[in-house]
């Protein structure tokens, strides 16, 4: 059923339902089809659990079809949950448990390094600070007075950690968000940065967004392999030499890798790529 099918039915329901009982019915429908497994669930065993015609099931199950939230296997013509229920379900994970997931790791880099350390996300083409330790030494960085805890997309090509969560998007998504920037920048010259991001598996920030600030990140992944995060260490650039940034470096990059491992990352895919 194509979407110009679906959305005329599910206008003449809503002539009938309040959009609050669509919503529940929909609400049972992915219950019946969750408690179904991998194995799926036929039309009739779905509507028959949540008390619905056979009709107003069928499209409403086409709806979440269409929206990716369910899938019809083409052979059995049973219904399963799709990938975007599961997209869904990742984000609301990340945001609830990555910060407690990643607690002792950043507190180990923050004792080890006595820089800022800062575990960042990309959520709506913003960066967000999932947590924030700021470094113990007098002369410090202290992220919350500096900026809010979202950026746009401008401030994201000037931060260590917004370089390896650009980096770590696909393609397209990453170009659609550079273009949504208000700030004219030089793409090529971006893109090739972002590039090399990707092959090292680490980023930096020479006082690029701020004067007096420097920074370097490292991805974070997830059991997919997708970048998730970005862990960064924040420090004042009269503190940076070759040799100091090397040690930040090889901290930073080993606490990406360790906190991959306990959000399952596949062996080859932790901390070598951004």
């Amino acid at each position: 059923m194509s979407d110009d099918e679906v959305r005329p039915k599910l206008q003449r329901a809503g002539a009938v339902k309040s959009p609050i009982q669509t919503i529940d019915r929909v609400a049972a429908l992915l219950e019946a089809v969750a408690g179904a497994g991998p194995a799926g669930i036929a039309l009739t065993q779905a509507t028959d659990a949540v008390g619905l015609r056979a009709s107003t099931g069928r499209t409403l199950l086409s709806a979440l079809v269409m929206h990716g939230l369910v899938v019809q296997i083409e052979s059995s013509r049973r219904y399963v949950l799709g990938p975007r229920f599961f997209e869904l379900n990742r984000t609301y994970t990340l945001q609830n448990d990555l910060g407690a997931v990643a607690a002792p790791v950043l507190r180990e880099l923050w004792e080890t390094s006595q820089e800022t350390v800062q575990l960042a996300t990309l959520q709506h083409g913003r960066r967000v600070d999932v947590s924030v330790l700021v470094g113990p030494q007098l002369l410090n960085i202290n992220p919350t007075t500096m900026r809010s805890a979202s950026e746009p997309v401008e401030p994201l090509i000037h931060t260590a950690a917004g370089k390896v969560l650009l980096a770590g998007l696909p393609e397209a998504e990453r170009d659609r968000l550079l273009a949504s920037g208000r700030t004219a920048f030089d793409r090529e010259t971006v893109l090739a940065e972002l590039t090399a991001v990707a092959e090292r598996g680490v980023a930096t920030n020479h006082e690029e967004e701020v004067t007096g600030v420097c920074g370097i990140a490292a991805p974070v992944r997830d059991h997919s392999g997708r970048v998730v995060a970005a862990l960064c260490l924040g420090y004042p650039s009269a503190r940076r030499s070759p040799a100091y940034e090397e040690r930040l470096r090889a901290a930073t990059t080993a606490s990406a890798a360790e906190l991959s491992v306990l959000l399952g990352a596949p062996d080859d895919e932790r901390g070598h790529r951004a």
